[in-house]
């Protein structure tokens, strides 16, 4: 939002600060300024007002001319490429030695073509001013020639751009900013005058208005004006709109423009001649309907976009842009202004689907004041009539639907003072808000009821008027000071302490966080898992076609986080995430669901020397499935268990389900390689993803305390070719099943396959680990023990025992 300070000053009295005093006391009130401007600059000496003699074709150029130019002092041999130039103008001239203010480029004489060229004929855009810019500015015919462009042409001015939150749309204007600045400083809001003539003609003898939608359209408003001497705008209204970054047009157009950066309310004006049967509908669009806006494009609309309809077809999309059959054009007289209200829900729908951004739909989402139609329709004919002859029928077409009333909120002194840490008397508490426009019904000793102004639509709390006194009081004047509070609550904070636990643990493990947005495009969840997609959350108004679904799994980010960390050259990562999934339930209500997602890539599990050798993927399943081993472990869970399983997204034998106490909790794989295939990934990429619940169930549990073992342990290695089909899983079942009480430990050290095995083969080799809580076994024992395992091995799983 621009902000002219010459504009602004028309509305409140700031003539007495400085730039930096003005931008200071609105940035601390909490409208934050960006930037600060300034539109002109202050020419020297050697811009003249020059006037053009001759003008002929440059003769080694199709679209350059050869002007002889008079400077008041003497003829200048001038090269100039605009398409207006021509004989008798009188246009901003450059001499030798200027300094262009827009580029900073010094004018030299030069040659251009082989012609010689002493100085440069200007256009608007050139000083830094506004104007059409594909050609040079012309200037008054009855200008003298030499005149100093300074004395010409209006002072530099200062622009505060201003960067205006979501929840202010009232500050979406000049005079929305005037009553900042009038309630800062206590100083009186000028409004403009909306006075005007009217002819004794009703205005329903020429237009008759229907809404058929009163929900997304609550209030339509309508004058007809007929005579408009439709032409050029002032010069000071052009200036203003071009600061403000409007493109100036014509009369009726700017003035629209005009008011709805004065005061925040969109308008829109229609040729009234080229409204079929003189009728504006306020409907929905109906099936297969089109319209060709003002940006020359043709959009397809649903049923959900309002549109400004004639008896035949659309004319506008309700609130964001018109349509190329109504609009103004040369010789418009007739026009009928549109002051409405719509709804910001319905216009934000609508400009997303269609892709459209303008300053009104900017105002309409935010909201508007619903009680702005009238007086923003009023000001706008006032300028019409004061500038282009405009006859007005008498009395305003108003289809009023709203169900609109101010609302009434109590502010209670003693809870202003305690939030704000300032001792602010009633009286002063009170003053600020009637400067802000807030009208006080009632007051006792111990609190107030005021009406809020139409226009604050935030201000719906006690908090909010809080919030109002300590920034019109002055942030900066709040002293600081810690917060005290004695508070024992009664909830637990298990839930938190456990999730807590869980993110040190990863951390521990060596995995860095990551978080990304709950909201995604739908073709990325379909690329991973197409399955779930008639379950996923689709947003009705996602702020862009990238964000439309909510995700219901996190590992498709987290694979794009790694994979694009390993497109640019990150050696190895490990990352986990912690966050919510969405799915929509049996009754098709959203629910929500924790989950955590690990994944890593590279080398990750190897030490700093073995970092070369390509990664198997035998080692990276292991080494995800250990860090989720060693997470359900700390996390006190129970023993984690794995089956095999398909998915859609992992390669085919690489997938498994997460097991815990028989539920199935999670699943784990290698992500495919035609997934890796967009970040030039050759390595595999482990990912796993568990439901959180089950996972921190067991969390505070205590922990079993053993005694430390007294007696010696024992320990045979038995190696063993297995076909490819046998488990891990299968092998330690058989060998419990087989050993006596005393196995204590079972751990798997050795894996390989090659030729000489044989294919479909692999060697396998465990440690076994006997121990007695009461003696020392002896070797016997250990022994038979063994044989027996062997035997059962050989019998169960059908592996062939390597005896050497």
């Amino acid at each position: 939002m621009k902000v002219p300070v010459s504009w602004l000053n028309e509305y409140v009295d700031v003539s007495d600060l400085s730039v930096k005093e003005l931008a200071d006391k609105l940035t601390f009130s909490g409208v934050e300024v960006e930037a600060v401007e300034e539109f002109g600059v202050s020419l020297d000496d050697f811009f003249v007002a020059g006037e053009v003699l001759k003008c002929e074709p440059h003769a080694n150029s199709d679209h350059l001319h050869v002007c002889t130019v008079w400077d008041g002092k003497e003829e200048a041999q001038v090269v100039c490429g605009a398409p207006n130039c021509c004989a008798g103008i009188k246009a901003p001239f450059a001499r030798v030695g200027a300094k262009i203010p827009d580029g900073g480029f010094k004018i030299k004489q030069a040659k251009l073509r082989g012609v010689v060229s002493c100085g440069m004929l200007c256009s608007a855009r050139e000083l830094k001013l506004f104007g059409d810019h594909e050609g040079i500015m012309i200037l008054d015919p009855a200008l003298k020639p030499g005149t100093l462009m300074r004395d010409v042409l209006p002072p530099p001015e200062t622009v505060l751009d201003l960067e205006i939150t979501w929840n202010r749309p009232d500050c979406l204007s000049i005079i929305g900013i005037a009553r900042e600045f009038a309630a800062i400083l206590r100083r009186p809001l000028r409004l403009p005058p909306t006075e005007f003539a009217e002819t004794d003609i009703a205005v329903e003898t020429f237009a008759k208005v229907v809404v058929e939608d009163p929900v997304k359209c609550p209030r339509y408003t309508a004058r007809v004006m007929t005579g408009v001497k439709d032409g050029e705008s002032p010069e000071w209204m052009r200036r203003r709109l071009e600061m403000c970054g409007v493109r100036a047009i014509s009369l009726t157009v700017d003035v629209t423009n005009y008011v709805m950066l004065e005061c925040g309310q969109p308008l829109h004006a229609f040729d009234y001649r080229r409204l079929a049967e003189r009728t504006v509908v306020v409907r929905r669009a109906r099936p297969g309907e089109k319209i060709r806006t003002l940006d020359d494009v043709e959009r397809a609309l649903d049923a959900e976009t309002l549109v400004i309809a004639d008896a035949a077809e659309p004319s506008a999309v309700a609130g964001i842009m018109g349509g190329a059959g109504s609009e103004i054009a040369v010789g418009t007289e007739h026009v009928l202004l549109e002051s409405a209200l719509f709804d910001p829900a319905s216009t934000k729908r609508a400009a997303t689907r269609l892709g459209l951004s303008t300053e009104s739909s900017r105002r309409f989402e935010r909201g508007v004041d619903p009680d702005l139609a009238d007086w923003a329709s009023r000001r706008a004919v006032s300028l019409l009539v004061a500038h282009g002859a405009a006859k007005v029928a008498r009395g305003m077409i108003d289809v009023d639907a709203r169900a609109f009333r101010r609302g009434e909120v109590r502010l209670r002194f003693s809870r202003a003072r305690e939030i704000i840490g300032v001792n602010l008397p009633d009286y002063e508490m009170a003053e600020i808000l009637a400067a802000l426009g807030l009208e006080e019904i009632t007051r006792d000793s111990e609190s107030a009821l005021f009406r809020i102004p139409s226009y604050r639509l935030d201000l719906t709390l006690e908090a909010d008027l809080i919030e109002e006194i300590a920034r019109m009081h002055g942030l900066g004047s709040i002293p600081e000071g810690a917060p005290e509070a004695a508070a024992v609550s009664a909830l637990s904070d298990r839930d938190f302490r456990a999730k807590a636990f869980c993110r040190q643990t990863l951390l521990g493990l060596g995995f860095s966080e990551a978080m990304h947005y709950s909201f995604l495009a739908a073709q990325d969840l379909d690329a991973f898992d197409k399955r779930g997609r008639e379950r996923r959350v689709v947003l009705p108004n996602p702020v862009s076609a990238d964000y439309g679904v909510l995700r219901d799994l996190l590992m498709p980010q987290l694979a794009g986080s790694l994979g694009r960390n390993a497109s640019r050259q990150v050696e190895s990562a490990a990352l986990f995430e912690m966050g919510r999934v969405f799915l929509l339930g049996a009754d098709n209500v959203p629910a929500e669901e924790e989950h955590v997602a690990l994944g890593m890539m590279g080398p990750w599990g190897r030490s700093a020397l073995d970092r070369r050798r390509a990664v198997t993927r035998e080692e990276a399943m292991l080494w995800l499935k250990g860090a989720v081993e060693k997470l359900a472990a700390a996390m006190c869970a129970g023993a984690i268990s794995m089956r095999p399983a398909e998915h859609p997204a992992m390669e085919p034998g690489w997938c498994v389900e997460i097991m815990l106490g028989g539920e199935k909790v999670g699943e784990m794989g290698l992500l495919s390689a035609a997934l890796r295939h967009q970040w030039r990934m050759s390595g595999p990429m482990p990912l796993a993803e568990l439901r959180t619940a089950p996972l921190l169930a067991g969390f505070g549990r205590r922990r079993e305390v053993r005694p430390v073992p007294q007696y010696p342990a024992v320990r045979r290695d038995i190696a063993f070719v297995a076909g490819a089909a046998v488990r891990h899983a299968d092998v330690e079942a058989a060998i419990r099943k087989a050993a006596p009480a005393e196995l204590t430990g079972i751990e798997l050290f050795d894996m390989f396959s090659s030729k000489e095995i044989g294919k479909g083969k692999r060697s396998l080799g465990y440690t076994l680990e006997f121990r007695s809580a009461e003696r020392t076994l002896t070797d016997g024992e250990v022994n038979a023990a063994f044989v027996k395992i062997v035997k059962a091995l050989k019998d169960g799983l059908g592996v062939e025992v390597r005896e050497e």
